[in-house]
């Protein structure tokens, strides 16, 4: 119940970045306007005007992924779906172009491993958007989850131009020094 009201919470306060991401990407946006599916379109198109492709990048998306997961596997994975990143982790999908995840479905585990193509102008949004997800989940109070809040706690997100990446170490996984590698390595 505390992760749904954390997760609610984070929601609320990023609607305002959404509307500061989707007019701040287009040329010709109609300020009035407060539709998504608008700001959706005008998004698209202005990308298609400055000659940039709308689709996403599948072969990177999944190049950083795997990249990541070889260093930092997920144990009894669930590749993550719409659904998971909008009412798990709290992500706004009018943000995003692309995406490839995976996360544990083990209860004892907390690994996670996300990459995120942001549409044109958005990146900052979605790491706003998986910071709050970070900070709702490192904090449970149950001392039975200290090794998996710590985990949690101490996730990494980075963005390199529009895309973003999440990455949570499983329990028995890596440190964080190479996974920061595998970060690194993926994103070059």
């Amino acid at each position: 119940m505390k992760k749904l009201i954390a997760v609610l919470c984070a929601a609320v306060l990023m609607t305002s970045l959404l509307a500061a991401c989707t007019g701040s990407s287009s040329s010709t946006a109609d300020t009035t306007s407060s539709s998504s599916e608008a700001a959706t379109t005008e998004t698209d198109s202005a990308a298609q005007e400055s000659g940039e492709t709308a689709e996403a990048d599948t072969a990177k998306l999944d190049s950083i992924v795997s990249t990541i997961e070889a260093v930092n596997a997920v144990p009894n994975a669930r590749a993550l779906d719409d659904f998971s990143l909008e009412n798990e982790i709290g992500l706004t999908m009018d943000n995003i172009l692309g995406f490839k995840g995976d996360v544990t479905n083990d209860q004892a585990d907390c690994a996670l491993v996300l990459a995120v193509q942001a549409k044109s102008g958005c990146a900052d949004a979605v790491k706003a958007e998986l910071e709050a997800y970070k900070e709702s989940a490192s904090s449970n109070l149950y001392a039975e989850f200290a090794d998996k809040v710590a985990k949690a706690q101490d996730a990494r997100i980075v963005v390199n131009g529009d895309f973003v990446v999440i990455v949570i170490a499983a329990i028995n996984g890596p440190d964080y020094a190479d996974i920061d590698a595998a970060i690194d390595s993926a994103l070059a």
